[in-house]
């Protein structure tokens, strides 16, 4: 018998009667929303409720090799589209996250981006909503500068239109300044255990390292080593 295939979601032994009508279609015990298709007793298949409905297969109706995969295309879209579903159920992703985890996954037909476009025409996804509570989540919860958030949304394949958006809508120069001034408030006993002479370049560092870019940095430099001194 012929290894099946990591995917292969079909009865070799049922593929052998092809072509034939279904015999009977049966809700599975474990499953209510899925069903089985049987050709001559035999079972064929599992199906969910919209392969069922999208290929109108009912008893009687007649299964060759090439409705088969049809059938298993069909099945593959829709099991890509629940993944998705459990996916965005635990955080908001961009389209390109999407995607990635979808080929990850093993799921590479160009079904993907249907349903993608599907998503995106009903607002499921939505790379601007994506990227401003990124944006807004970043800075708040991680204390993260403008140039690490947009290092990482464009690694995310967020446009660099939404994402020069988002930063000016979440950061305006004073927010910018009191986020530094706050992060060396909460590092101020690390700083002040150094010497005073390396205390600059750990601080342009740190703020670097979390995303601030070197002009705010050094614009404010000198208030932010006088903090230290408090």
């Amino acid at each position: 018998m012929k290894k099946k295939d990591k995917y292969q979601r079909y009865s070799e032994e049922a593929l052998e009667l092809l072509p034939s009508p279904v015999s009977e279609i049966q809700v599975q015990k474990k499953n209510a929303t899925r069903f089985s298709l049987f050709v001559k007793n035999q079972f064929l298949i599992g199906v969910s409720e919209a392969t069922l409905t999208q290929l109108n297969l009912r008893k009687g109706t007649l299964i060759t090799r090439d409705i088969l995969a049809q059938i298993e295309t069909a099945e593959e879209r829709w099991a890509a589209r629940e993944y998705f579903f459990r996916i965005l159920s635990r955080r908001d992703h961009s389209r390109k996250e999407l995607k990635d985890k979808a080929f990850k996954k093993g799921y590479s037909g160009n079904y993907i981006e249907e349903i993608l476009d599907e998503f995106e025409e009903k607002e499921y996804i939505n790379d601007r909503k994506f990227a401003l509570k990124y944006t807004a989540d970043k800075f708040e919860f991680n204390d993260w500068g403008p140039y690490k958030i947009r290092t990482q949304l464009f690694k995310k394949g967020v446009s660099k239109q939404i994402v020069e958006e988002c930063i000016q809508r979440s950061f305006a120069a004073d927010d910018i300044k009191e986020s530094m001034v706050a992060l060396i408030r909460k590092k101020k006993k690390r700083y002040q255990r150094e010497p005073i002479e390396k205390r600059k370049k750990k601080i342009f560092d740190f703020l670097l390292r979390k995303g601030y870019d070197s002009d705010h940095i050094f614009k404010h430099i000198e208030e932010l080593l006088a903090i230290i001194d408090q």
